[in-house]
C-alpha cells in the first residue's frame, strides 16, 4: 500500500512539474537555414515565387505522393496561393503575401486545426552579382497559439522543420544549377 501511495504522489508531482514548466515556455518559435546556390538570384526567385515551380522541390510532397493540391486563380507573386489536403499531414493553404523580385518571397501559412496561429515563410535570397552565386535563407516564424500544451511544439519546432528545410534547400539548388547548365548564356526570367 506504502508503494501505490508513493507511486500516485510521484506521478502527480511529476505531473505539476509538467504543468508548471507549460506556462514559463515560449509560445513564439523561429527555424533558419541557408544554402549558397551557383546561379543568378532572380532565376532562383522564379523558382520560389512560382508555387508551380515550387512542387518541384517541395521537401513534403515526397512525403506523401497522394497529396491533393488545389492552386487559387494566381499561382505566381503576391497573392498567388494553393491548398493541400493529406492523409499524412492535414491540410493547410499557403499564401504568397509579399513578392520582391529578386530579393524576397514571403509566405502565410495555414494549418488545418490552426487556422487562429499561421505561420509565415520566408525565402531571402542575396547575391553579390546578377550571375551569382545566391544565398538562399528560407525561415518559418510564428506562435503556437493559446492552447495550453501547444507550448511545447515550440522547442521542438526546429528539430522537426529543420531537416525538411534542409532537403528542400538542397532539392532547390540541384533544380537551379541544372537550370543553368541547360541554358548557358540565356536570359534569364
Amino acid at each position: 500500500m506504502k508503494f501505490a501511495k508513493w507511486l500516485i504522489i510521484a506521478v502527480a508531482a511529476i505531473l505539476g512539474i509538467f504543468v508548471a514548466i507549460t506556462f514559463f515556455l515560449p509560445k513564439d518559435y523561429y527555424v533558419e537555414r541557408s544554402i549558397e546556390i551557383e546561379a543568378p538570384a532572380l532565376l532562383i526567385y522564379a523558382n520560389v515565387a512560382d508555387l508551380e515551380a515550387w512542387q518541384t522541390w517541395n521537401p513534403w510532397n515526397e512525403m506523401d505522393p497522394d497529396i491533393e493540391i488545389t492552386f487559387g486563380e494566381k499561382t505566381v507573386g503576391t497573392g498567388a496561393s494553393y491548398t493541400w489536403v493529406s492523409e499524412k499531414m492535414g491540410g493547410g493553404e499557403m499564401l504568397i503575401v509579399l513578392s520582391k523580385a529578386p530579393q524576397v518571397v514571403r509566405y502565410k501559412l495555414t494549418f488545418e486545426g490552426y487556422e487562429e496561429t499561421p505561420g509565415y515563410s520566408d525565402m531571402l535570397l542575396e547575391a553579390e552579382s546578377a550571375t551569382g552565386p545566391t544565398t538562399v535563407t528560407w525561415t518559418f516564424e510564428g506562435d503556437t497559439g493559446d492552447k495550453f500544451f501547444s507550448s511545447w511544439m515550440s522547442l521542438f519546432m526546429d528539430r522537426l522543420l529543420g531537416p525538411s528545410y534542409e532537403d528542400g534547400l538542397a532539392k532547390l539548388k540541384e533544380k537551379c544549377e541544372k537550370q543553368i547548365q541547360v541554358v548557358p548564356g540565356m536570359p534569364l526570367p
